[in-house]
């Protein structure tokens, strides 16, 4: 395993004026600004009923390159409450 880590900052804002959601990415280690490429990705996660472990899998829709990450129970949590605006104040 290598002891090299990336890290970066996701800044996200919904812009009720042009109804965008944006996002600006930096780089922890420079502190500049990542520029994203274009995409679309497919996000799931699910649960095994028999253990605590939820996987996340990511699809680059384009490319239909795939990745899973794996975490435990407050993976769908962490989603829910940070990511996906549910309309709820």
């Amino acid at each position: 395993m290598s002891g090299e880590t990336f890290s970066l900052i996701v800044r996200c804002w919904y812009d009720p004026q042009t109804d965008t959601t944006q996002v600006r990415v930096v780089r922890i280690d420079t502190a500049e600004e990542v520029h994203l490429n274009d995409g679309s990705f497919l996000l799931r996660i699910s649960s095994d009923e028999t253990a605590s472990v939820e996987r996340c899998f990511i699809r680059h829709i384009a490319s239909g390159r795939e990745a899973y990450v794996q975490g435990g129970s407050n993976l769908r949590a962490f989603v829910k409450a940070c990511l996906v605006n549910s309309g709820e104040s």
